[in-house]
């Protein structure tokens, strides 16, 4: 097995899908929202960059640009989602049903068909790949676009992570957050809750878009499939960091989501290189996340059993 090449795919991977995990992130844990819009985002942002890219304008070939309607049209899913349950008074977990169900038609308009393949000649103006390839010379191609398609998406998280940061330490986000912990105390303080949940949501749900962009980037393909299963992969990410990392302060906490994305990445990458079957993917990770979510529980357990045993050897 190699160690190197596993790490790498899992430091590409995990970048990518930590941004997703930031979505989830600030839907579940900071709103306190169940948010099932995220699926149907996710496959938005990889049919958008698909589609554009096969339409071969300069202009659509510019990354910012991209990257830019991207996560203009995520927030607007996480928008629609956040007007039909405040506006309308339909339950969350519906509205994102909703959502996700109407965006599955729009993604299937956008690409016309189930999925889109992006010929190698296609890509994106990426100023780093123009930097790799003119100032830094790196003979070997694969590892060329390796550090550039991992540097790029490490700027891009930690751009966006830190936007987060900032944006959750003003009186905006900080209502935000407000609303998660306590949306009766937000109304007594004068907070308008409906206003906060629609700006969370279309920040969770440009973020999530933002990831299905940067999948379809960097593995030249879109599908109606990326999508499925992004919640749960999300959370155990989260989980899995906040066992690992922590989450004391608010900065914590989000080092944490990231860390857990890489780290849930490179499990999946170990179990595949062990001889676990690609086909059964799904299934390994369904049972990674039930064992990342049962770990506090499994912790509480282990503890109370050790405290018992210890209370029968003084007696």
């Amino acid at each position: 097995m190699d160690y190197i090449y596993i790490l790498r795919d899992s430091i590409e991977l995990g970048l990518i899908w930590s941004l997703l995990a930031l979505g989830v992130f600030v839907s579940f844990r900071i709103l306190d929202f169940a948010d099932l819009t995220v699926e149907g985002s996710m496959a938005l942002g990889g049919a958008l960059t698909a589609s554009l890219m096969l339409k071969g304008h300069p202009i659509f070939s510019n990354y910012f640009v991209v990257i830019i309607l991207v996560i203009i049209f995520g927030a607007i899913a996480g928008i629609t989602t956040g007007v039909l349950h405040t506006k309308l008074k339909i339950p969350g977990i519906l509205a994102g049903i909703i959502s996700m169900t109407a965006l599955y038609s729009i993604n299937l308009m956008i690409m016309k068909g189930a999925s889109l393949y992006i010929p190698e000649a296609i890509t994106i103006y990426n100023p780093l790949d123009w930097f790799f390839s003119n100032v830094i010379v790196i003979e070997n191609l694969a590892t060329q676009r390796f550090i550039s398609k991992t540097l790029t998406s490490f700027l891009v998280v930690g751009l966006f992570t830190t936007l987060i940061y900032w944006f959750f330490g003003t009186e905006v986000g900080m209502s935000v957050r407000t609303i998660g912990s306590n949306k009766q105390m937000a109304r007594a303080q004068g907070i308008n809750t409906d206003k906060m949940i629609i700006v969370g949501l279309a920040i969770s749900n440009a973020l999530i878009a933002l990831t299905g962009s940067l999948y379809a980037q960097s593995f030249k393909t879109s599908n109606m499939d990326i999508g499925r299963g992004t919640i749960v992969i999300g959370l155990a990410a989260i989980i899995l960091g906040e066992t690992i990392v922590g989450k004391k302060t608010f900065k914590r906490w989000l080092i944490a989501v990231i860390t857990g994305s890489i780290v849930f990445q490179l499990l999946i990458g170990i179990a595949i290189n062990l001889g676990f079957s690609a086909n059964n993917l799904k299934l390994l990770q369904a049972i990674l996340i039930a064992i990342v979510l049962a770990n506090p529980t499994i912790k509480t357990w282990i503890k109370e059993r050790r405290n018992k045993e210890k209370g029968e050897s003084y007696a």
